[in-house]
């Protein structure tokens, strides 16, 4: 019995009845939630986390090269943009045989085979495109992909 005259089961009783629990409860999610939070903020990945992804990074740039020599999805720039620039600083030509990549260097020569084969130089990126690779409409007209507008070809890496 305490000096106001409760029993200690009583007392007990108001701590539960006032939300005790409830309370410690809320205030221990608070800190989780801030926790992970600031965790989160301050980047949570380590110096050595970071110099392990870079080996990953330059393996991805190899298998884009095996890739190559594999079936892409293709489609081709239409003669409406020409004279624009390239992501090379290139005007696009209609008429010439390139084409646009989303990894491969400016200047690496392909093989692209559909009906009938060519080679193109990459010169540009085409970051919004579906396909893999975007020809110019003299490249796509010269292996016949001009009347389908896009599909899937054969590729292989030439320099």
């Amino acid at each position: 019995m305490y000096r106001d005259g409760t029993l200690k089961d009583e007392r007990m009783s108001e701590r539960y009845d006032r939300g005790y629990f409830r309370r410690t409860l809320g205030a221990l999610l608070l800190v989780a939630a801030l926790v992970a939070v600031f965790s989160a903020a301050c980047g949570g990945e380590s110096e050595e986390q970071a110099q392990e992804e870079t080996p990953q990074e330059e393996q991805t740039a190899g298998e884009a090269k095996e890739e190559l020599q594999q079936r892409q999805r293709a489609a081709y720039y239409g003669e409406e943009v020409a004279g624009n620039p390239t992501a090379s600083g290139e005007l696009y030509d209609p008429s010439g045989f390139t084409a646009a990549h989303k990894a491969l260097p400016f200047g690496t020569v392909l093989e692209v085979c559909y009906h009938d084969c060519t080679e193109v130089t990459v010169n540009d990126r085409n970051p919004n495109s579906e396909a893999d690779l975007d020809l110019s409409h003299a490249a796509a007209d010269y292996i016949g992909l001009t009347t389908d507008g896009h599909s899937v070809v054969d590729t292989k890496l030439v320099e």
